[in-house]
């Protein structure tokens, strides 16, 4: 987890991979700005995201946007882990109690905040700006927020969240709900011996609190430059390293012109290769505020 973390901020321009600015960046971002979400936190995420994801789901029934419940109740916890964390920053750097808009309703209600309240001398106030939060894995190296989403909100975070593809199981093998729900009735059904009962068991990982690392924000009231990207021209292949603003229109074909990429050269993104074709604010995680200072501005503004 720790070799894959830094690698994932040496791709994308966090720090670089001389020790010394390796050693500042884990000092000084890594470990103030990474939160552990405990078995309560956990729990309390997945109660939420019961609580809104069959209406969410239901609301698309029979159309091309409806997905699996379970998938779409996954999504939504990993989504809401994002936003519990930043819940946990704030209280705990800044002393700022907030909740979350965790609430029935179709997803685009909530698109312009996740944040929907601030206590104030006792009492629950509107948070003074927009704030929309993106969960993404802790190898991640982009930041992307739909265009018509990114107008929505004053500032968007982006939320790394560690604990693998194993966390939602973990946390049933926690609970039990396997050995004595899913595997006794595979015994009691002669479905499975019981040698293969523990390896089954034994396989899933023990639940652990799970890292969340708040690696920083884009703001939307400032002037994004026109395709503001670093990037290198290989044998053919031309790949962007860096990118900050709107990923829109004929960016492909300005780039290739550019930077002189033969026919048969593709132009690719560090890592991920391509993003769809759907409008988009894209960055790089080097690329967004992240320090104490932009932080505090930040937080005293909600």
């Amino acid at each position: 987890m720790a070799w894959r973390t830094t690698s994932a901020a040496i791709q994308g321009r966090e720090t670089t991979n001389e020790d010394s600015n390796i050693k500042a960046w884990v000092e000084d971002q890594l470990i103030p700005n990474t939160v552990l979400i405990d078995q309560a936190g956990y729990t309390q995420m997945c109660i939420d995201a019961l609580k809104t994801t069959s209406t969410q789901v239901l609301s698309n029934f029979g159309t091309s946007q409806q997905r699996d419940f379970g998938q779409a109740w996954a999504d939504t916890i990993r989504g809401y882990l994002g936003e519990l964390a930043v819940v946990l920053f704030l209280r705990r750097e800044f002393g700022i109690e907030t909740q979350l808009a965790h609430s029935r309703g179709k997803p685009a209600d909530f698109y312009n905040t996740d944040i929907s309240g601030v206590l104030e001398n006792g009492a629950w106030r509107d948070p003074h700006v927009n704030v929309g939060i993106k969960t993404t894995k802790f190898n991640g190296i982009w930041f992307d927020v739909p265009r018509q989403q990114f107008s929505l909100s004053n500032y968007h975070v982006q939320v790394k969240i560690g604990g693998g593809s194993f966390h939602l199981f973990s946390f049933f093998k926690q609970l039990s709900v396997f050995k004595d729900k899913i595997l006794k009735a595979g015994l009691e059904g002669d479905y499975l011996t019981v040698e293969e009962s523990e390896q089954i068991w034994n396989d899933i990982p023990t639940f652990r609190p799970l890292p969340a690392y708040i690696a920083g924000f884009a703001e939307r009231d400032r002037d994004y430059s026109a395709l503001d990207y670093v990037g290198r021209l290989a044998l053919k292949h031309y790949t962007i390293y860096e990118f900050r603003g709107l990923l829109s229109g004929n960016w492909e074909e300005q780039i290739r012109k550019a930077a002189k990429v033969p026919t048969s050269g593709q132009v690719k993104f560090e890592s991920i290769g391509r993003f769809s074709g759907t409008d988009r604010f894209l960055f790089n995680t080097g690329s967004i505020h992240r320090t104490r200072e932009e932080w505090q501005q930040l937080a005293a503004s909600l």
